[in-house]
């Protein structure tokens, strides 16, 4: 198989930056905003796209290459130096305890709570997010200038990932009070409540199981088809 050509990767990188710039847009302005206020459902959509979509669209956009284009060695040198002792965090391990922390220290302690009535937590909750979701996504994509992972440690970290959101999307669904007033005021309603609160629960089990099989058969193509090249080289 033919390497791109620098062109084209330019393009495409450009392409992953522009769809992560739109749908980070997209999960924060209105209308989403405004309903994820009001809907537990709609509020973990937004959760989503920011945790899984726009980490995975700006680690794809290859950042870090378009760094070193535009900026001096000297800072280029720096700045390896500088996060060089983040890559622990791109370990798979490492990387996987923050993915679940994430999940669950979010939505099991006051933090929730707190984003849903003060407007700063809500957007440090935001960006706690997308930050997990970037580490999420290290070991999978590899971006420089992390090293990328063997194709196997790949793939088992990701069979290990897919069942974390079912689980928490269980737990949700399986409540039989709602975990936050916040979603009872729209409605007065405890039956509404919960049945919004089951809708997050659906959303997290179906929308974030999809996210990473996708990931997992996407992982499992591109090796097979390395080692096509090889074969055929």
């Amino acid at each position: 198989m033919t390497r791109p050509a620098p062109r084209s990767r330019r393009v495409r990188r450009a392409l992953f930056l522009s769809a992560a710039v739109f749908a980070g847009i997209a999960a924060v302005a209105p209308p989403l905003e405004r309903l994820a206020d009001v809907s537990f459902g709609w509020h973990m959509v937004q959760h989503l796209i920011l945790f899984y979509i726009v980490s995975l669209l700006l680690l794809l956009a290859r950042p870090f290459d378009l760094f070193t284009r535009v900026a001096p060695k000297g800072a280029t040198a720096a700045l390896v130096r500088a996060i060089r002792p983040l890559h622990v965090v791109a370990r798979p391990p490492v990387a996987f305890f923050i993915f679940v922390a994430a999940l669950w220290a979010t939505h099991f302690s006051p933090l929730y709570e707190l984003s849903l009535e003060y407007q700063w937590v809500h957007v440090a909750e935001h960006m706690l997010y997308l930050a997990a979701g970037i580490v999420f996504w290290l070991p999978v994509v590899a971006a420089p200038p992390v090293r990328p992972l063997a194709y196997p440690a790949r793939l088992l970290y990701l069979i290990v990932a897919l069942p974390q959101g079912a689980l928490l999307g269980m737990v949700l669904v399986s409540q039989r009070t709602p975990l936050y007033s916040h979603y009872l005021a729209p409605t007065g309603s405890l039956s509404a409540a919960l049945a919004d609160q089951r809708n997050a629960g659906a959303v997290m089990w179906i929308a974030g199981g999809l996210i990473v099989l996708t990931a997992l058969l996407a992982t499992l193509a591109t090796w097979a088809a390395r080692e096509r090249d090889f074969a055929s080289s």
